[in-house]
């Protein structure tokens, strides 16, 4: 009987640890938006009109192109991450940290244009939207910079305000 119990217990332990495993998966690669998705989204966030509903749908079918994850070089090798006190002698040891990831030209080029189509679209957002609409969809869309110490605020190792 205990045998039979303690095979359920790991089972149901095997099978909330491969759960939660799909979820963390799951929310590393989000889901790439369509024009329309992209639409209806902001139709419901911004209240748009069908008038504006129409523009923006164009809009975003023309540049769906800046909408998609860009991806980078990954970090590798080694970068400074602070000090670490030797328990014994008291010395401190420099922990190493990956270095910072280097473009080549084309991708530098390539990051440029969409950086500049990004400024066209919402160039043009922003003669389809009102102004209340506009700053409602900039702060949606702000990208991590959101005030002191960055997207996760001054608690999080960036400038303390008191």
């Amino acid at each position: 009987m205990k045998k039979i119990i303690l095979t359920m217990v790991a089972l149901l332990s095997m099978t909330t640890m491969m759960a939660q495993n799909d979820e963390q998966s799951e929310r590393k690669a989000p889901k790439q938006l369509t024009p329309e998705e992209m639409t209806e989204k902001m139709t419901k966030d911004l209240s748009l009109t069908d008038e504006q509903k129409t523009k923006v749908l164009a809009l975003n079918k023309e540049y769906q192109d800046i909408h998609k994850a860009h991806r980078g070089p990954r970090m590798g090798g080694p970068r400074s991450e602070g000090k670490k006190a030797d328990g014994e002698t008291g010395a401190t040891e420099q922990k190493q940290r990956p270095e910072r990831p280097q473009f080549t030209e084309e991708q530098r080029a390539e990051m440029q244009k969409q950086m500049e189509r990004r400024r066209e679209f919402d160039t043009k957002l922003k003669e389809i939207l009102n102004a209340n609409q506009y700053e409602k969809y900039q702060k949606q869309h702000s990208h991590g910079r959101r005030g002191p110490g960055g997207p996760r605020g001054p608690h999080m190792g960036g400038p303390r305000m008191m």
